[in-house]
């Protein structure tokens, strides 16, 4: 092809053609030219599909993730929510001397309210490599992109109640520690062979039952059920519903591309 043109060209010098030869000149750097952008843009194309599988790829990751993440946060509001229960429960004996109250029922609640700890738990692996690697702006919908951008804020706010709600439960722990009778509740409520430990049992009479009595104990149980309520009610729901509607927005974004 190179020698055709380059015989065309000579042709027109050797018959002394030179406007001939300048317009072939001139129509020669117009077609170099035009397939030079035909490149381009072809490779601008194959560089887009390239950007939009791979967004596909990060979508459909981001989609497993805050499912895990969905699943985490109901089971974490299931869990504070039995504890506030059995808060609720204690905090209506206390202060009084109800003979059918008895040991054995006020260290179950004791231990059901205290005994786990409240902590959300996401999955991020995703989230994070999308930001450290500075590829979330590959996620072409904007509403998602701050969605996901902002998601480190909310995990913060969230961990700042927790720890709130945190402290009146080491409260509480301190103060059946120092009145009340650990292992004894300990065997009440959990059984002693719980974990297959086979705890002896207390040689001491005293009994947990003291704490109805104790201010400091119903300061610290309404501290601890106000805190908890508050993390559910507030905290956990607006955490939910954003996990559920980022859920709605990356399926969008993927029914999009497969239809």
């Amino acid at each position: 092809m190179i020698k055709f043109f380059r015989r065309i060209r000579q042709r027109l010098l050797s018959e002394n053609k030179f406007s001939k030869y300048l317009l072939y000149a001139i129509g020669e750097i117009v077609l170099v030219v035009i397939g030079i952008l035909i490149a381009l843009q072809l490779n601008n194309l194959n560089e887009i599909d390239k950007v939009k599988d791979t967004e596909v790829i990060y979508l459909n990751a981001l989609h497993d993730e805050f499912s895990n993440n969905l699943k985490e946060v109901e089971r974490v509001m299931k869990l504070n929510k039995r504890g506030l229960e059995m808060a609720h429960g204690l905090l209506g004996k206390m202060g009084t001397d109800d003979p059918n109250f008895t040991e054995k029922v006020f260290d179950s609640l004791m231990y059901r309210t205290i005994f786990s700890e409240i902590q959300y738990r996401p999955s991020p692996g995703t989230l994070i490599e999308l930001v450290n690697s500075g590829k979330l702006s590959i996620i072409s919908n904007r509403e998602l992109r701050l969605n996901l951008a902002s998601w480190d804020g909310v995990l913060t706010s969230v961990l700042f109640q927790e720890e709130e709600h945190s402290k009146p439960r080491y409260k509480l722990i301190d103060l059946m520690n120092k009145w009340g009778n650990g292992r004894k509740s300990y065997i009440n409520a959990l059984g002693n062979n719980k974990f297959s430990l086979d705890i002896p049992n207390s040689n001491f009479k005293l009994s947990s039952l003291v704490l109805l009595q104790n201010i400091e104990f119903d300061n610290q149980l309404t501290f601890f059920f106000l805190t908890g309520s508050f993390l559910n009610s507030n905290y956990y729901s607006s955490l939910k519903n954003k996990i559920e509607n980022t859920l709605i927005i990356i399926q969008s974004e993927l029914n999009q591309r497969t239809n």
